[in-house]
């Protein structure tokens, strides 16, 4: 979504004369129109909030999610399993405006991406999952579910600081066609400053690895959340670790379906959660924040 001056003054309690002299001092980034309109996107406004987070208190969050005072004291006081139910429910009923409303409500009151999908959106992805499971729902309210997350996602790699010019791979393994974990990656990573490649799902590794020998990337972040064939798996993991150790390249490995690993291999480590590849990558020194 693209705000203009008013929607952001409003959305964080101030007047439209202070947006527009923090835009003219670099406080406040921005993009302007043909005609000098200044406009701006959800990445410009966190980054001001980021500055000084003294400023997150003062965000308008009844604004964003429709004026629901139960949803907006969730926001504030973090209370998940509302927020889980309140996604899970706009979800299903396809109303994507107004998860996206929510989801940007998370954002602009100070949470962290990681936070957002480890706490919110992968719980409530399991909540959909076993209401289909349980005949509940249909597949096709599933399906609708992760094409609205999706949009969600996309819409958050607009504007980005990209601060290290090193490359880094997402992708999934072949018959894996679970990207919902590669958007979320994506967005991570793009957020601490990484120029990410997300290479989608369902690739073969004997086709990464052709790509690889034209690139030096810095790590890869690889999903497994679907083994068709556990031994063809584990022979294309010890075939990745073997080509990607030869290059010092990290593999962090994430998903139900790392527990089927026959191998420890001294290169691949294993992320229960976002939270945790975070940590890793700081303890790696391979993180910018």
């Amino acid at each position: 979504m693209i705000y203009n001056s008013n929607q952001v003054a409003e959305l964080i309690g101030v007047n439209v004369s202070t947006i527009k002299r923090w835009t003219d001092t670099g406080k406040l980034n921005c993009i302007k129109s043909a005609g000098g309109h200044r406009k701006f996107h959800l990445n410009h406004i966190k980054q001001l909030l980021k500055s000084n987070k003294k400023m997150f208190s003062k965000v308008n969050i009844s604004k964003l999610v429709g004026n629901n005072k139960l949803i907006s004291s969730a926001v504030k006081d973090k209370k998940y399993n509302v927020l889980i139910n309140g996604c899970m429910k706009l979800l299903l009923t396809g109303d994507t405006d107004n998860f996206c409303s929510l989801c940007k409500s998370f954002i602009l009151a100070g949470y962290e991406l990681d936070m957002i999908f480890d706490k919110i959106i992968n719980p409530t992805l399991d909540l959909i999952g076993k209401k289909w499971e349980n005949k509940e729902i249909a597949i096709s309210e599933e399906h609708m579910a992760s094409v609205i997350i999706k949009k969600f996602l996309t819409s958050l790699n607009e504007n980005l600081n990209v601060k290290n010019p090193n490359e880094v791979f997402c992708f999934t393994l072949y018959n894996d066609s679970h990207d919902l974990p590669l958007f979320m990656a994506e967005n991570i990573l793009n957020d601490l400053g990484f120029k990410v490649f997300n290479l989608g799902s369902n690739l073969p590794v004997y086709d990464f690895l052709e790509f690889l020998e034209k690139h030096n990337p810095l790590f890869i972040f690889l999903s497994i959340v679907y083994v068709e064939d556990i031994d063809k798996m584990n022979d294309e993991l010890k075939l990745l670790s073997k080509e990607t150790s030869k290059k010092n390249i990290k593999v962090y490995l994430k998903g139900a379906g790392t527990d089927k690993l026959f191998t420890d291999y001294s290169n691949f480590l294993i992320t229960e959660n976002f939270k945790k590849l975070i940590n890793e990558l700081e303890k790696n020194n391979e993180s910018l924040s």
